[in-house]
């Protein structure tokens, strides 16, 4: 008898450690085809493996995109209490031509990212819970549609400032609420 019991509970156990893994393996499947989708929009800029261009006067600096300073001379002072010797070099202030237009870059790829997965993870949310009855299937895509929106959060939190910060992560907290008190509900 309890060899039967233990054999069971054993089984009950195995079944569900199997869909859980399914339900994970889906879930990080589906994350890593919207990041896939994401890059392939709009792909994040290419590392930059060559030397920093030569900025060394004032043409080749402002060639670049950069803006030629030269330092205050011993008789010049900007602030009255700071007395201190510096080196009178002029010198080239960034950032450069291709600091902006990277920066530029990544900041399309973000917010590119931003929206594949908030869309896609509504989308995976909204077939979970539709398709409740694929025990397996529906968890994953739920897990998945969740862990798209924490990657929004994270994007939303990079390129917001402030308030909106705020609100944003705030909206995105109750709609994971509420999504769990509707999928909670039937249980």
């Amino acid at each position: 008898m309890a060899d039967d019991k233990t054999i069971k509970t054993a089984k009950k156990w195995g079944v569900s450690f199997v869909s859980g893994s399914f339900a994970v393996a889906l879930a990080l499947l589906f994350v890593l085809v919207l990041r896939s989708l994401a890059v392939q929009i709009t792909p994040p800029p290419e590392p930059r493996n060559e030397p920093y261009p030569d900025v060394t006067t004032q043409e080749l600096c402002e060639a670049e995109g950069g803006r030629w300073l030269t330092r205050p001379t011993k008789g010049e002072i900007r602030a009255p209490q700071l007395q201190l010797e510096v080196d009178s070099q002029p010198y080239c202030q960034g950032p450069l031509k291709y600091e902006r237009d990277r920066e530029v870059r990544y900041e399309a790829s973000q917010q590119t990212s931003l929206f594949v997965f908030a869309i896609g993870g509504a989308l995976a949310v909204a077939l979970a819970l539709l398709v409740t009855q694929l025990k397996p299937v529906a968890p994953g895509f739920m897990l998945g549609g969740i862990v798209s929106f924490f990657i929004a959060g994270v994007q939303i939190w990079q390129l917001t400032p402030g308030l909106g910060r705020l609100i944003t992560i705030v909206l995105i907290f109750v709609v994971l609420v509420g999504i769990g008190l509707h999928a909670l509900k039937d249980k």
